[in-house]
């Protein structure tokens, strides 16, 4: 009898992961190297999936730095000297081999982790139940390698701690150029919840934020100066808003004042989540928010959130995977700057892959050219 289902017969002996077993500060990419290895277990037991891309994000880079309040568990299994682990939270991947009694996978299927910490910078990787797994098929490469991270941050922020009514009701975010934001106001849009994005100031203020209404869904977007303006608080923005407006969220990732700003526009007993802090500057309430509007102030963590409720990580991927065949949301493709690498690429190319780009700007993602 088959032990397992099989999908190729390519998958090969050794594995190959971009890996580390210390941290820089200074220099994050100097601490990774490439290392193969012989996967441990019965593959007939497993899970067998093929890496078809991951992206670079800042959280990556976090960790590789030591600075992430998340790290993976670095061990001795993959044959190392010194116990390490594999670089990388997200990405997709297709599905090889199945042990012969599962049934909610087959072998062809998109999926990604479900917990962090998996390791993803690798060409394959191995997992015990299909349970550690969710299914992203139907998905375009670029938004399933990158949905476990953005998309499901921008749902929960819109959809996890405000009851919406749909009645002329807003949420206003700073940092609205942003992968998360852009998703934000796509997935608001179809909520019926208005978005009111905060923009820095720049010369073609007017053709980004024309693209961000047009094509990412927010409702009006404004500049830093104009957030920061009181009399524009109180003279244009109610004409924006509308009659009886209630701004009930308020998403911040950038702090210092540009967080007091958006906080001051939130209705009475509205809350602020803040998931970021581009500015690196703290983020600063006036004193009269908390004791006269009622204003909550949060954080948000979406690693977190998952790990204590992993359901809701999965129902988030459900939704969103609706909305992207909808046509509610777009996919990120255009914003991402991909670095293709053949599988047979020497080691030395894969390694200079991954450090390029986490040097370089923009959202970075690696792709398997399998």
């Amino acid at each position: 009898m088959q032990a397992f289902k099989r999908y190729a017969s390519t998958t090969p002996s050794q594995f190959r992961s971009v890996i580390y077993s210390s941290h820089s500060l200074e220099d994050a990419p100097s601490v990774l190297s490439v290392h193969r290895y012989t996967p441990k277990g019965d593959l007939s037991n497993l899970v067998v999936v093929r890496t078809l891309a991951f992206p670079i994000n800042p959280s990556d880079v976090n960790q590789l730095q030591g600075v992430y309040p998340s790290k993976p568990e670095k061990t001795l299994d993959y044959g190392t000297e010194e116990p390490s682990a594999i670089a990388g939270n997200e990405g997709v991947f297709e599905v090889l081999s199945v042990p012969s009694h599962e049934t909610s996978l087959k072998a062809g299927d998109w999926v990604i982790p479900l917990d962090a910490n998996q390791g993803t910078w690798s060409d394959h990787r191995v997992f015990k139940n299909a349970s550690d797994l969710i299914k992203v098929n139907g998905l375009d490469l670029y938004t399933a390698a990158t949905i476990g991270v953005n998309g499901v941050t921008a749902y929960q922020l819109v959809h996890n701690y405000i009851n919406w009514t749909g009645n002329n009701e807003w949420l206003i975010q700073n940092a609205g150029t942003s992968g998360v934001s852009k998703i934000v106001t796509q997935v608001a849009k179809a909520a019926g919840v208005k978005t009111l994005s905060v923009i820095r100031d720049r010369d073609n203020f007017e053709q980004v934020a024309k693209n961000l209404e047009d094509k990412f869904g927010a409702t009006k977007v404004i500049s830093e100066s104009q957030n920061n303006d009181k009399v524009f608080g109180k003279q244009a923005l109610p004409a924006i808003l509308g009659k009886d407006a209630r701004v009930r969220l308020a998403l911040n990732s950038v702090g210092g004042k540009s967080s007091s700003s958006i906080a001051r526009k939130l209705e009475r007993d509205a809350l602020m989540l803040t998931y970021g802090g581009m500015s690196k500057q703290p983020v600063t309430l006036p004193t009269s928010l908390h004791i006269f509007k009622g204003l909550t102030s949060k954080g948000f963590w979406v690693t977190e959130n998952c790990r204590r409720e992993p359901q809701t990580k999965i129902d988030a991927i459900r939704e969103l995977i609706q909305l992207y065949k909808n046509g509610a949301l777009v996919s990120p493709k255009d914003e991402i700057i991909a670095t293709g690498v053949d599988p047979q690429a020497s080691d030395s190319e894969l390694l200079q892959a991954v450090r390029g780009g986490i040097k370089s700007p923009g959202k970075q993602v690696i792709v398997f050219k399998w």
